[in-house]
């Protein structure tokens, strides 16, 4: 096997690498995502016989955590795959192809590019998940409220 070939299974392998992190990130919203949406469905199923405010405040709070949880996995997926298009242009130009660091994983010159985690909680995929989910948990305080 020659050096070129060596080197080319490693960068292979680089990209891979960083694939398999933004899969990782990926899930891990999914995963967010799902345990949010389970333990929302399970208080709300045990606590309408209740109907305490406390535990629709708790939940509220616990909904807000997920929600930005989520929203950091999915900015640091947006910055690996920031990381990953650098790289893949740094392979296919040949004079950057040989100053081209394998193995790096260091996203720190994206951040700047990247939305900060606020604004992405007001993206589509976030705001379209979780705002039902307050809107519900804010109809039920009232509802709560107003019966009271």
């Amino acid at each position: 096997m020659s050096e070129k070939d060596i080197s080319e299974t490693a960068i292979g392998q680089y990209f891979r690498i960083i694939q398999n992190v933004i899969s990782k990130m990926t899930h891990n919203s999914f995963l967010i995502k799902a345990w949010s949406g389970t333990i929302f469905a399970g208080v709300i199923a045990f606590t309408l016989s209740i109907a305490n405010p406390i535990i629709y405040i708790i939940l509220l709070i616990i909904v807000l955590i997920f929600w930005y949880l989520d929203s950091y996995y999915l900015k640091l997926e947006r910055l690996f795959r920031r990381l990953y298009n650098r790289k893949v242009e740094q392979y296919n130009n040949e004079s950057e192809k040989q100053k081209m660091k394998i193995f790096d994983m260091d996203i720190s010159p994206f951040i700047k590019e990247t939305k900060k985690i606020p604004r992405i909680m007001l993206s589509k995929s976030e705001v379209l998940f979780y705002l039902p989910l307050i809107t519900i948990l804010v109809v039920f305080l009232l509802w709560y409220i107003v019966i009271l």
